[in-house]
C-alpha cells in the first residue's frame, strides 16, 4: 500500500509537469500561428509586387509549371539545376548591378542537356500547363574567357568576382556575367567600354556597352527583380521554417496529450487501488475485532472449565479416600457383623460407588477433553495475537498513509489553484497579445502612410532623376559631337604651315569664296564611296566572325560524327550480344521442347566471309533451322507443318523471353495443333519458367492443367460471357467434355 501512494504521489507531480508543458507549448505554438499568418501575408504581398514587374508574372506562372512537372520525376530532378537567380548569392549592394546586367536571364531555367530541356518542354506542352520557360543546357553553353588585366581593382572589378557559386557552375555564371565589369563612376563607365571592350556599369545601374552604347538614370528598388525576389525568397523559407517548427510543436503536442491522457489513467488506477486498499484494511479491522471478542469468550469458558476442573479435582479426592476407607473395611468379613438392614445400605452404598466411578470416569474423559480444546484455544489465541500484532502495525501504517494522501491531495488543490492561476494568466496575456495586435496594426497603417509619403517623395525623386538624365545624354550627345568634328579636323591630316601664313590674316569672307571652289572641286568626287573604309572593316569583322563560327560548326560536327559512330558502334555491339544470347537460348528451348531434336536460328543475308559484326550490319533478316529427329537435315519454316511451325514459334517466345523477360504472356490455345509429347513439353517449360513472370493460357487440352496454379472458366449465361473461378477437377471434367463432344 505504501508503494501504491508513492507511485500516486509520482503520477500527481508528472501530470502536473506534464499539464504545465502543454500550457507553455500551446503559448509557443500560438505566438508562431500568428507569425505565420504574418509571414503568410508578407509572402502574398512580395509575391504580388513581385508579379507587378514586367514580365515575372508569366516566367514565375512557368516555374511552378516546372516545379510541378518535376514533382514525381527524379531523372528529371537530377538533371534539372534551377533558375539562374537560386544559383548563386552576392551582397545587397550588388543587386542593382546584377539587376542590370543579367535582365530576363536570371529566370532561365539551368538543365544538365539539352534532351533534358526537350523532355520538360514535352511533358510542358502535354499538360497544358501556363507560363513562359527559357531553358539554359549546360552542355550547349561555351562561355568566352575575358581578359580583366586591364582591370586595376581600384576603379572597377569584375561584377562575377562578388558572386558565390558552386565551381560546376562556373560555366553558366561566367556565361551570363563574365562579360560585365562594375565601376566606380560614369568617367570608369566611358574609359573601360572603349578600352578593354567589355560592358561596363556602376553599383547604381548606369550601364556602358562594349559597343558604345550608354543608359542609366535613377533605378528604383522597388522594381528591383533581384532585390524582390530575394526577399521574397527570404519570407518563403521563413514561412517554411516557421510552418516547420509549428509541425513539431504539435506533434509534440499530441504525444504531451497521450501522455496527459496516459497519466490520468494511471492516476485513476492508483486512486482505485488505493480504495481498494483501505476497503481491505477496513475489512481486516472488522475481523480482527471479532477475533478479540471471540477470544475474550474463549477466555471465559476457560475460566469456567478450570474452576470446574477444581470442583471435579476436589470431588476426587474425597471419594479416592472415601474408597480407601472401604477397602480397609472390605477386608474384615462384613457379614459376621452386619445387620440385614446395613448389608442392604451396603449394598446400595456399592451400587452408588459403581455409579460414581463410572461418574468419575466420564468426567475423567470430560476433562482430557477440556485440556485438549484448552490447549487448542490457547494455541489459537497465540496466533490470533500475532495477528493482532501485524493488524495494528498495519492500522498505523494505514493511518500515515491516509495522512501522505491527505498530504498529497493537498498538494494536488495546490496544482490545480496554480493552473487556475496559469489560466487567469494566461487570459491576462491574451488580452495584452490582443491589445498589442491592435497597436501593431495601427502602427502597420501608419507605416503604410508613410510609405505612401515615401513613394510620392521617390516619384519626385524620379522626376528630377529624368531630368538629370536628360541633361546627362544631351551632355553625352555634345560630347560626341565634338569628338566627330575632332575625327573629322583629324581626318582632313594636318595643315601646312606655308598656309597657315597665306591664310593668317585672311578675311572670313575670302577664306569662304575659297571654301566654296574647293567644294566645287570636291563636287568631282561625289561618286567615290566614302564608306569604303568602314565597310571594309565591318565586312572584316563579319568575315572574322562567321569563320570562327564555321571553325566551331566543323568542330561540332567532327564531334558528332564520331559520337555518331561510337553509338552504331555499341548498337552493332548490342545487337550481336542479343542475337548471340537469342541463339544459345532458342537452341536450349528447342532441345527441351523437342528431345533429341535441333534447332538454330540464321541470319538472312550476304554472311560469307564476314565477321559477326559486318555480318550483323549486312544481315536482312532472321529465319530458323529446325530438325525435329536429329538425325533428319534441317528444315526450314516453309517446310513444317502447322504443329511444328507451333512448336518453333514458341521455342522462340520463351527464348526471347529469358533474353527480356516481361511481366507477363497470354497464350490463346497455342497447344491446339500440337501432339500429346510436345503439349507436355511445353506446359513443363512454361511451369519452369512461370517464376519470373505469369503466364496466362487459353487451352481445350489436359496437358496445361496438370502444371496450372489457378483455374478459370468461361461460361456463357444470359447472352454474356462470364469468368469464374473453377477447381483443377472442374476443369479437367470439362475439358473431357469438350473432347468427347468433338
Amino acid at each position: 500500500m505504501e508503494k501504491t501512494e508513492t507511485s500516486l504521489r509520482q503520477s500527481v507531480v508528472m501530470k502536473a509537469e506534464v499539464t504545465r508543458k502543454m500550457t507553455d507549448m500551446s503559448q509557443a505554438t500560438n505566438l508562431l500561428r500568428q507569425t505565420r499568418e504574418e509571414l503568410v501575408e508578407e509572402e502574398r504581398n512580395l509575391e504580388y509586387k513581385l508579379k507587378t514587374i514586367p514580365g515575372l508574372k508569366q516566367v514565375l506562372a512557368g516555374h511552378s509549371s516546372v516545379m510541378k512537372v518535376l514533382e514525381n520525376n527524379n531523372r528529371l530532378q537530377d538533371g534539372y539545376y534551377g533558375m539562374v537567380i537560386n544559383l548563386f548569392s552576392c551582397p545587397d549592394q550588388m543587386f542593382t548591378a546584377v539587376d542590370e546586367t543579367a535582365g530576363m536571364k536570371l529566370f532561365n531555367h539551368v538543365v544538365e542537356t539539352d534532351k533534358i530541356a526537350t523532355e520538360l518542354m514535352a511533358e510542358l506542352n502535354r499538360r497544358k500547363l501556363p507560363g513562359v520557360f527559357n531553358f539554359m543546357p549546360l552542355n550547349r553553353i561555351r562561355p568566352r574567357q575575358f581578359d580583366y588585366s586591364m582591370v586595376d581593382g581600384q576603379d572597377a572589378f569584375p561584377i562575377i568576382e562578388k558572386l558565390e557559386y558552386e565551381e560546376d557552375l562556373e560555366g553558366i555564371i561566367s556565361f551570363v556575367f563574365g562579360k560585365t565589369l562594375v565601376c566606380r563612376n560614369m568617367d570608369t563607365v566611358v574609359r573601360l567600354a572603349r578600352s578593354s571592350k567589355l560592358d561596363c556599369i556602376t553599383l547604381d545601374g548606369e550601364k556602358g556597352s562594349s559597343k558604345g552604347v550608354l543608359s542609366g538614370g535613377y533605378v528604383s528598388l522597388e522594381r528591383n527583380k533581384m532585390a524582390n525576389y530575394d526577399r521574397y525568397q527570404l519570407a518563403v523559407g521563413k514561412l517554411g521554417d516557421v510552418t516547420t517548427e509549428i509541425e513539431h510543436y504539435e506533434g509534440e503536442m499530441v504525444k504531451l496529450e497521450q501522455e496527459m491522457v496516459f497519466m490520468t489513467k494511471e492516476v485513476e488506477k492508483f486512486q482505485n487501488l488505493l480504495a481498494k486498499n483501505e476497503g481491505s484494511l477496513s475489512k481486516l479491522i472488522a475481523d480482527c475485532k471479532m477475533m478479540m471478542e471471540s477470544g475474550e469468550d474463549l477466555k471465559k469458558k476457560c475460566v469456567e472449565e478450570e474452576q470446574r476442573l477444581g470442583e471435579m479435582t476436589t470431588d476426587r479426592k474425597l471419594m479416592e479416600a472415601t474408597l480407601s476407607g472401604l477397602r480397609t473395611e472390605l477386608d474384615v468379613d462384613m457379614n459376621s457383623q452386619l445387620s440385614l438392614e446395613e448389608k442392604n445400605l451396603c449394598e446400595v452404598l456399592v451400587k452408588k460407588i459403581e455409579k460414581t466411578k463410572s461418574g468419575y470416569k466420564k468426567r475423567i474423559r470430560e476433562k482430557d477433553e477440556l485440556e485438549r480444546e484448552k490447549f487448542a484455544i490457547e494455541s489459537k489465541m497465540v496466533g490470533m495475537r500475532k495477528d493482532e500484532e501485524e493488524l495494528c502495525s498495519e492500522v498505523s501504517k494505514l493511518g500515515k498513509r491516509d495522512r501522505e494522501v491527505e498530504k498529497a491531495k493537498l498538494d494536488l488543490d495546490n496544482v490545480t489553484e496554480q493552473m487556475v492561476k496559469e489560466k487567469e494568466r494566461l487570459a491576462v496575456a491574451m488580452a495584452k497579445e490582443c491589445k498589442l495586435d491592435e497597436e501593431v496594426k495601427s502602427l502597420q497603417s501608419e507605416e503604410e502612410r508613410k510609405e505612401k509619403k515615401l513613394s510620392k517623395l521617390k516619384e519626385t525623386l524620379g522626376e528630377d532623376s529624368m531630368n538629370k538624365e536628360k541633361l546627362f545624354e544631351k551632355k553625352i550627345h555634345l560630347q560626341k559631337s565634338i569628338q566627330k568634328l575632332s575625327q573629322k579636323v583629324n581626318s582632313l591630316g594636318g595643315v601646312q604651315p606655308e598656309m597657315l601664313e597665306r591664310y593668317k590674316n585672311a578675311k572670313r569672307t575670302l577664306l569662304g569664296k575659297e571654301l566654296q571652289k574647293i567644294n566645287q572641286k570636291l563636287k568631282d568626287f561625289d561618286n567615290v564611296n566614302k564608306k569604303a573604309l568602314e565597310q571594309f572593316v565591318t565586312f572584316t569583322e563579319e568575315n572574322e566572325r562567321l569563320v570562327d563560327r564555321l571553325n566551331q560548326m566543323t568542330e561540332d560536327k567532327t564531334r558528332i560524327l564520331n559520337m555518331i559512330n561510337v553509338l552504331d558502334t555499341k548498337k552493332s555491339e548490342q545487337i550481336l550480344y542479343t542475337f548471340k544470347q537469342l541463339y544459345k537460348n532458342f537452341k536450349q528451348m528447342f532441345s527441351r521442347i523437342v528431345p533429341g531434336g535441333r534447332g538454330e536460328l540464321i541470319l538472312t543475308g550476304e554472311t560469307v566471309g564476314l565477321t559477326d559484326a559486318d555480318r550483323m550490319e549486312s544481315a536482312t533478316g532472321l529465319t530458323t533451322s529446325v530438325s525435329f529427329t536429329g538425325d533428319q537435315a534441317m528444315k526450314n519454316l516453309d517446310q513444317l507443318s502447322g504443329g511444328q511451325k507451333s512448336v518453333v514459334a514458341l521455342a522462340f517466345i520463351l527464348a526471347i523471353q529469358q533474353c527480356d523477360p516481361a511481366p507477363f504472356y497470354l497464350f490463346d490455345e497455342v497447344d491446339a495443333a500440337l501432339d500429346i509429347e510436345h503439349r507436355r513439353a511445353i506446359a513443363a517449360v512454361i511451369h519452369g519458367q512461370a517464376g519470373d513472370a505469369q503466364f496466362i493460357t487459353t487451352t481445350f487440352r489436359p496437358e496445361m492443367l496438370r502444371h496450372a496454379d489457378q483455374c478459370f472458366g468461361v461460361l456463357f449465361r444470359g447472352k454474356a460471357s462470364h469468368v469464374v473461378p473453377v477447381t483443377r477437377e472442374e476443369a479437367d471434367d470439362f475439358v473431357q467434355e469438350t473432347a468427347i463432344q468433338q
